[in-house]
Order: structure tokens, then sequence, then C-alpha cells
């Protein structure tokens, strides 16, 4: 690889770990809030403030607010929902990026319009349609485990771009199809 392909793989890839990254410190968080609460507390525990459990990735955002009131204080299971559902999240952010890698190792000194370029363009089109659903799968599962007082939120526009990635890998498609048309007449 020479030049802007190289660089753009490298960024890639970093983008690809730093999600898995992010993922392992939502799980960690996710198991040690309920473990360790009196940890959590010393560090920030405010008296009618409102809290924000939120999970935003992308423009994707689903989430939580609440007020924390002596009586309610935090909500260890809420947390610990929400930043599995930010693991999962993460994960789904490092798997588009992987496919994404793989789209530039096998476009590189050959067509983009070859089936395994047009599988992993649908595969990165599903993934961004998952990322989205999941917020929306947590914030309703947060909103129906919670007691009065939570505002629920959501914000699914993301689905749209899901939904374009998964029209172009249509278009690659049909490439693809145009293509070895062309080679059967030569």
């Amino acid at each position: 690889m020479k030049g802007k392909a190289k660089a753009g793989y490298i960024v890639v890839r970093v983008l690809e770990a730093l999600h898995w990254l992010g993922a392992a410190m939502c799980l960690f968080m996710a198991v040690s809030r309920p473990l360790a609460p009196d940890w959590f507390f010393s560090l920030y525990e405010p008296e009618g403030e409102i809290m924000s459990f939120q999970i935003v990735q992308y423009g994707f955002m689903g989430g939580l607010n609440m007020v924390v009131t002596s009586q309610t204080g935090f909500d260890a299971g809420l947390q610990a929902l929400m930043a599995v559902g930010s693991a999962v999240t993460s994960v789904l952010g490092a798997l588009t990026f992987r496919r994404l890698g793989q789209v530039i190792e096998l476009c590189y000194g050959g067509t983009p319009f070859q089936k395994p370029v047009v599988d992993r363009v649908r595969q990165i089109g599903w993934l961004v349609v998952a990322s989205p659903l999941v917020t929306v799968a947590v914030s309703l599962l947060s909103y129906a485990l919670c007691w009065p007082g939570y505002s629920f939120q959501i914000d699914v526009s993301g689905i749209i771009m899901g939904v374009i990635v998964l029209a172009l890998s249509n278009i690659f498609a049909y490439g693809t199809k145009l293509e070895d048309d062309v080679e059967g007449l030569l």
C-alpha cells in the first residue's frame, strides 16, 4: 500500500483498537460499579442535580435523565446496564472499522467491484444499523425498569446512515455484476 491508502488503513486500525479499548473500559465499569459502589459515590454525589446516563456514539443516542436525591441516589444496576450497552456499541464500532480495513485491503491494487468488497460493505451497513438499535433497546429496558422521575430520549436518525450504506452495497453488487459481464464479453 502507498500514500493515502496506507494512511487510511492505519487510521482505521487505530480507530478499531480504540473501540476495543472503549468496550473493555465500559465492561470494567459495568462490573466494578455494582461491586464497589462506595468508591463511585465518593467521586461525585450531587444532591438535587440532574444526572444523565447516555449512550452516544456517532450521533446515535439513547439515554435517561434522572434527578439525584437522598432518597433515589445512584442506581448501580442502571449504570451497569448503560455501561454494557456502551460496550456493545463500541464492539459494533470496532467490527465496523475492521470491515472497513478489509475493504481498503481488498480494493488496493484491484477494483472495488468484487464479491468480497460487496460482502464487507453490506456487513458494515448492518453493523451501522445495529448500533442505534442497541441504544434504543437499552434505553427502553432502562426506562421500563426505572422508578418515576426518569425521562426517556432517543435519536434514531443513525439508522438512515445504515440504510444508505446498505444501498451503497447494492450499488457495489451491481458494479460487480457489470464488471463480470464485461469480462465475459472480452
